[in-house]
């Protein structure tokens, strides 16, 4: 298991199985929408500020404001996330 990653971040998974390199995306992705600063702090000593924003470039799908907050802190820009620029083009039904 990923020590000092709450296993909540995990509902989904088995998060005994995990491995810090393989399923990097899913463990950046899932402390940067859902983890605590702690968490937070944990995988920038792992992987570093660089490499995570690599990988967060190149995931699918990923919360705007987790998309957001990595893109200040690194000071990358927003536009150089793929989750960003193919976010659904389908619009929501409005409330009336």
């Amino acid at each position: 298991m990923l020590e000092n990653l709450s296993p909540r971040l995990f509902w989904d998974v088995n998060p005994h199985l995990l491995d810090w390199e393989k399923d990097m995306p899913l463990i950046i992705t899932r402390v940067a929408e859902r983890g605590t600063l702690e968490e937070w702090r944990t995988i920038v000593r792992k992987y570093g500020m660089d490499k995570i924003v690599a990988v967060a470039k190149e995931v699918r799908s990923m919360d705007l404001l987790a998309v957001n907050f990595i893109a200040q802190i690194s000071g990358t820009p927003i536009t150089e996330f793929r989750c960003y620029n193919t976010r659904q083009l389908s619009q929501r039904h409005w409330i009336y």
